[in-house]
């Protein structure tokens, strides 16, 4: 701020004090120059030089705006043009963000279907590869009456093609569900999730990723009790994922 300061008191004094006693304006060509010296300043880091040249009368210390020059690293200058400027990468290492997504799925051997809403957290333990656990609201829609439950879903996350806009990801886990009528209807209220499936990403600003998938979503009481039916499903889901 000191130095854009005395850049503009130091050009409007000479310019002012012309012979005549009027206003003697820089020419065109070089108050254009001037403004967009000024306007850079405003926009990056920059370190300001200048040349002074001798004026007719011998005076000097004044600054000739045509010979304005203005400097700036080189990576400031390329992450500036390039957006990137404090955006860290995704799925970095020790990177950490969270997700609120719903999905649908339906039963491979018959017409049960299910509903999904939920949140999730993601901790990316090395580049691409993130721990990813999701808790749940489930509604099981099924011959022999609905049920509600919740989960609590143990996911990962593998990022296996990354691109600064976009990625690819596969993930697994299992899940433990409790619900208020059995699951299947002749199953249990307790179950365990297997799950695996692929997915993408894309950015739509602000570091904020709009995600899709799918899912082999299997339900099982591995055989806790004395019936165990079990149920497959295909599982479609959808949702934002935020930084943390």
């Amino acid at each position: 701020m000191l130095a854009m300061s005395t850049l503009i008191v130091s050009v409007l004094i000479p310019c002012a004090a012309s012979p005549s006693g009027g206003l003697k304006l820089p020419p065109p060509a070089e108050a254009t120059h001037l403004v967009e010296s000024l306007d850079a300043l405003r926009v990056a880091p920059a370190v300001f030089q200048d040349d002074r040249s001798n004026t007719s009368d011998g005076t000097s210390g004044q600054i000739d705006p045509g010979k304005l020059q203005l400097s700036a690293p080189d990576d400031e200058i390329d992450a500036l043009q390039s957006g990137s400027a404090d955006v860290p990468e995704f799925g970095a290492e020790g990177s950490m963000r969270w997700t609120i997504h719903g999905g649908y799925g339906i039963d491979v051997h018959g017409t049960n279907q299910e509903v999904q809403g939920g949140m999730g957290l993601q901790y990316f333990i090395i580049d691409g590869f993130a721990f990813a656990p999701e808790i749940n609201l489930w509604g099981f829609f099924q011959e022999g009456g609905d049920a509600f439950g919740g989960s609590l879903d143990l996911m990962f996350e593998w990022h296996f093609i990354r691109e600064p806009t976009w990625s690819i990801y596969g993930d697994f886990g299992i899940g433990l569900l409790g619900t208020t009528a059995n699951v299947p209807y002749n199953g249990s209220e307790f179950n365990f999730m297997p799950q695996a499936g692929l997915g993408v990403t894309f950015d739509i600003g602000n570091n904020n990723r709009w995600y899709a998938g799918v899912r082999w979503h299997h339900i099982s009481n591995a055989s806790l009790y004395e019936d165990n039916p079990g149920r497959d499903s295909i599982l479609i889901y959808t949702g934002i994922n935020f930084p943390f």
